[in-house]
């Protein structure tokens, strides 16, 4: 298709007369219409491409977070039946796919300490301070998750110190602990309170 600079050069090679100005305004408004026209439906596909894709990557995160619930789901299955190893797997495939969710992070220490326990001494160790990282990062991600505290707080009392064992630190744990729980007790007398007001 001829540019409109183009366009306008071949027409003004046409005879200037009455019958065809009258003509020429006719093209000119056809050549605007068909520029216009494609103008609009360019515009049109890119706000249907935006739509596609904002729609696909919305099913992209969703399709994600239901892989990393499914390995999540599946690790804590394996878990129970003692298959450590296999958990471990489905816990880290978890994490990978959704890696800022605390109680992954939380469960794979779980399957770490378990691995620790029923190793020999190198990989026991290894398994160790995977573990003691592990807690770390779930309470770091939900500083309000009470289970990943607890085993933190028992892994630094009972952890020798070359892997990460601390009295301070456990009892800096146990003081949170407290705290996450006497604020729980208010919340849920405060609760309670409020329904039996709304009821009465």
């Amino acid at each position: 298709m001829l540019n409109q600079g183009e366009n306008r050069k071949n027409l003004n090679l046409i005879p200037e007369t009455p019958s065809n100005r009258a003509k020429l305004h006719g093209i000119y408004l056809i050549y605007w219409f068909i520029n216009h026209q494609t103008i609009m439906h360019l515009r049109h596909l890119i706000v249907i491409f935006s739509i596609m894709l904002a729609t696909f990557s919305s099913y992209a995160n969703e399709g994600t977070g239901s892989d990393a619930e499914d390995n999540f789901h599946q690790g804590q299955i394996l878990y129970q039946d003692d298959n450590y190893d296999a958990a471990a797997n489905s816990f880290s495939k978890a994490i990978s796919l959704s890696p800022d969710d605390s109680r992954y992070h939380h469960w794979l220490a779980k399957t770490y300490g378990e691995l620790a326990e029923s190793s020999g001494w190198l990989k026991a160790m290894r398994y160790a301070k995977d573990a003691k990282k592990s807690l770390e990062r779930a309470v770091e991600l939900d500083p309000k998750n009470i289970a990943a505290l607890t085993d933190l707080m028992e892994y630094y009392k009972q952890a020798p110190r070359f892997l990460g064992g601390s009295n301070k630190k456990a009892g800096e744990v146990s003081d949170l602990l407290e705290k996450l729980k006497e604020n729980n007790a208010h919340s849920f007398i405060d609760h309670h309170m409020t329904n039996s007001a709304q009821n009465s």
